[in-house]
């Protein structure tokens, strides 16, 4: 699976939920939530745990990438102030595609790091492994960028 095909559209993905977050931290529980009833109710609870950690991570980089901007452009209109974190969720019942919109145009950067004690900069390598595939790609007519992971039931 890659990109191109995660966004063929509802032939692909016929399930799919959508919110939108204000840049806030506490918007990581709210995602996580979100993706917890999601999935319960198109009745994937055994990839539950996995989707909750990914869009835990993706979340909490993009509400970090939102923190400091004023504006943002998304969907060709400019709007002013922080702008939000968008979350899709998307499935053809036997993965889950997570998408993640914030308006930074800096592209994700996966950095080792030797400190066991760090408090941050272990996301992306979470995400790389947990997801089947993930990448992130500039969005059309809006600022910013979406990050996305796939989640499967290769581990059942």
């Amino acid at each position: 699976m890659n990109m191109q095909q995660a966004t063929i559209g509802k032939t692909a993905w016929p399930l799919n939920s959508y919110l939108e977050l204000v840049a806030l931290p506490t918007a990581v529980g709210c995602a996580r939530g979100h993706a917890k009833l999601v999935l319960s109710e198109w009745g994937l609870e055994p990839l539950t745990e996995t989707v909750e950690l990914l869009v835990s991570e993706i979340v909490t980089n993009a509400v970090r990438a939102s923190k400091d901007l004023t504006a943002s452009r998304y969907a060709g209109r400019w709007a002013a102030g922080t702008p939000p974190v968008r979350l899709w969720l998307s499935s053809d019942s036997k993965a889950v595609l997570i998408q993640v919109w914030d308006a930074d145009h800096r592209m994700p950067v996966r950095r080792e790091t030797d400190d066991l004690e760090a408090e941050s900069g272990r996301g992306l390598l979470l995400v790389e492994a947990l997801s089947a595939e993930w990448g992130a790609y500039v969005s059309e007519g809006s600022s910013g960028k979406v990050v996305w992971g796939v989640a499967t039931y290769r581990d059942f």
